[in-house]
Order: structure tokens, then C-alpha cells, then sequence
């Protein structure tokens, strides 16, 4: 028995590349139009800093957590803060939310992927092939799939730091400027709007349970976290620093508009989008995987289904729910709602912290 639990402990560089490559889906390619249209200033990377070092205060609390309760998954600690019945619910909520961000992933995928690549294929045959390829890699466990996501993390960080400095042929600091010009009001405002580029911090909450050494709970989560934000930071500099904030605000994928506006001659390939197209597949790949598998493992921990029945039920339902949106500006109204869950989610610990403080001192008593 223990031979076959030792390959689902992770290391610290593993658990580094499941945070970061969940968080790094559909959001770096939104989040440059969503921040402009909500602050119509170019001062979305200060929302991006502020924002995240706020969530990295959120970690180290959570962390805290996690030390002091000892609870391996969220779906225990539940139980033991709500009970059996109650705590099983909000599990299967979990599960639900699990769900919508994988569907959503499949669904953003699927749109770029016929926009850009395969005009005359049908939506619901690309989605249906994303989430087989998915559950076949699931199937195998987690250890099967954080042996991919380092791999999956490096190309992703050499291509794009690649792009992204060819695109300074086409960047103008004076885009971005005056900093503050209209002051602290359109920051404020737009503080809420990067909560769905965060998603997939909150598997941190899931992941102990995984770990080799529960202790670097706090780095692995926190460097997981500043990978994809010190990207989002770049992207968004970037973009509306060669595209201006006007021209963001009416793109849909303004990351991959900024790579078809600019080519380089005498070059052998001179699409450059399609190398941000292949990672950005990889990325909602990887997103749509976690998201699934922790789905399934819900499933398994809340109502003893067992991991292959639950990833059936999970890429069945992702299919009929990737399919709801109608078009490209209802999945853009999806994903802010899955971004107001996410919210809860990661705070619902500290509620929980509350709970069981009382219960484990009443008790004691």
C-alpha cells in the first residue's frame, strides 16, 4: 500500500507549478480589456500589485490556518465546522465550483481556438475532445499530472518572455503615462474586477493532503502565486503600452491582438500569436485538469464516488455547462461570476477557523 501512495506526494517545485499553471488560464489574455474598461486609465498595473499583495497576506493567513487545525483538505474541515449534512452541501457546492471554472476553461479554449484556428469546426467537437484528453490524463492521479506541469510551466515562461520582448518594438512608455492621473478613484474601483485572474490560488487549500512537506505550505503557494502576477503585470504593461488604453477596451483577446499588430522581416515565422495560441492551449489544459480532478476528488471525499466514476460525472456535466453561454460576451459574464466564488471560497476558511475554534474548546470543557 505504501508503494502505491509515495507517487501522489508532491515536491515543493510541483505543488509551485500546479498554482501557477491553474492560475495562468483565460485571464492573462482577458485581464488587459477587463481592468481598462472598469478603470479607463492605464493604471491597472497598480491594481495588480495592490491586489496581490493582498492575496498574499490571504495565503499566510490561510497557511496559519492549516498549521494550527491540522486539516488536510477543506471537504474535512467542513465536516468537522458544519457537520456531516451541512458540511456535505457546501462540499457539493465546492464540487459545483469546481465544475463552472472547468467548463468555463473548456468553453474560453474552444472560442479562441475556432476564432483563430478552426473556423468551420463545430464548438461542441472541440470541446468534447478537450475534455476526453483531459479525464485520459486525470485518470492517472495526480501524480501523473504534476510530472507534466513543471514541464508545461517552463515553455510557458520562455515563450511568452520571448514574445513579449520582441513586442517592445511596438511599445511606448508614454501610453501608460500620467500614473495617477486621475488619482486613486479608478483603482478602487477596479479592485474587484482581477478576481478571476486569481483563480487557482485557491488549490492551495486542497493541496496538503499531497505534499511531501506540509511545512512550505506558505512558500510553494506564495511562489505559485507570484509567477502568474508578475506575468499579469508584464501583459498588462505590455498591451496597453503598444495598443493604448482606447484601442484595449474594444478587443475581446487584446494579448493576442497585440502579437498580430507586428511582425518582423526576414524572420521564418513571422505569426508570432501562434506561439502565445499553443501555450495558452497548454494553459487551459492544465486549468481544466485541476480543477476537474479536485471536482472528482470532492466526489470522492463528500459522497464516496469513487475518482473514475466522478471524472465521468465531472467531464459530463463540464460539457452541458461549457455549452450554456450563447456567445464570447456571455462567457466573459460567466467567468465574472465564477470570480465572485472564488472570493468566498478563499475566505470561507476563515468562517470555518471561527466555527471550530469554538466547537474543539467547547468540547475540551
Amino acid at each position: 500500500m505504501s508503494q502505491k501512495q509515495t507517487p501522489l506526494k508532491l515536491n515543493t517545485f510541483q505543488g509551485i507549478s500546479i498554482i501557477a499553471n491553474t492560475m495562468l488560464g483565460a485571464g492573462l489574455l482577458t485581464l488587459p480589456r477587463a481592468l481598462t474598461t472598469k478603470a479607463n486609465t492605464p493604471d491597472g498595473w497598480i491594481v495588480l500589485i495592490l491586489e496581490g499583495a493582498f492575496f498574499i497576506f490571504f495565503i499566510y493567513l490561510n497557511t496559519l490556518i492549516q498549521k494550527k487545525h491540522h486539516y488536510p483538505s477543506l471537504f474535512e474541515y467542513l465536516r468537522e465546522g458544519l457537520g456531516k449534512w451541512i458540511g456535505s452541501i457546501i462540499g457539493l457546492l465546492i464540487c459545483c465550483y469546481f465544475i463552472g471554472v472547468a467548463s468555463f476553461e473548456a468553453r474560453a479554449m474552444a472560442e479562441i481556438v475556432k476564432f483563430f484556428l478552426l473556423e468551420r469546426t463545430p464548438i461542441q467537437i472541440i470541446i468534447i475532445t478537450f475534455i476526453c484528453c483531459g479525464v485520459y490524463l486525470m485518470i492517472g492521479g495526480l501524480s501523473d499530472v504534476s510530472r507534466l506541469f513543471p514541464f508545461y510551466l517552463m515553455v510557458t515562461i520562455i515563450i511568452l518572455l520571448i514574445v513579449f520582448g520582441i513586442s517592445f518594438k511596438i511599445f511606448d512608455i508614454n501610453n501608460l503615462r500620467p500614473v495617477l492621473g486621475e488619482g486613486f478613484a479608478p483603482i478602487a474601483n477596479s479592485l474587484t474586477i482581477v478576481s478571476i485572474s486569481f483563480l487557482g490560488v485557491e488549490i492551495m487549500l486542497f493541496l496538503p493532503e499531497h505534499m511531501k512537506k506540509r511545512k512550505y505550505t506558505f512558500r510553494y503557494a506564495t511562489i505559485g502565486f507570484l509567477i502568474p502576477i508578475t506575468l499579469y503585470i508584464i501583459t498588462y504593461i505590455i498591451v496597453v503600452g503598444a495598443l493604448t488604453v482606447p484601442e484595449v477596451k474594444t478587443l475581446i483577446w487584446p494579448t493576442i491582438s497585440l502579437f498580430q499588430s507586428f511582425e518582423l522581416k526576414g524572420i521564418f515565422i513571422e505569426r508570432f500569436e501562434s506561439f502565445l495560441l499553443i501555450v495558452w492551449i497548454i494553459q487551459f489544459f492544465a486549468t481544466f485538469v485541476i480543477y476537474g480532478y479536485f471536482a472528482a476528488s470532492g466526489l470522492k471525499k463528500t459522497f464516496g464516488l469513487s475518482i473514475k466514476k466522478g471524472l465521468i460525472l465531472v467531464g459530463a456535466v463540464t460539457y452541458y455547462f461549457s455549452l450554456w453561454p450563447r456567445d464570447t460576451n456571455q462567457v466573459m459574464m460567466y467567468s465574472d461570476y465564477l470570480g465572485y466564488t472564488f472570493v468566498f471560497l478563499f475566505l470561507l476558511p476563515f468562517i470555518l477557523f471561527l466555527i471550530v475554534a469554538l466547537k474543539r474548546r467547547l468540547t475540551e470543557k
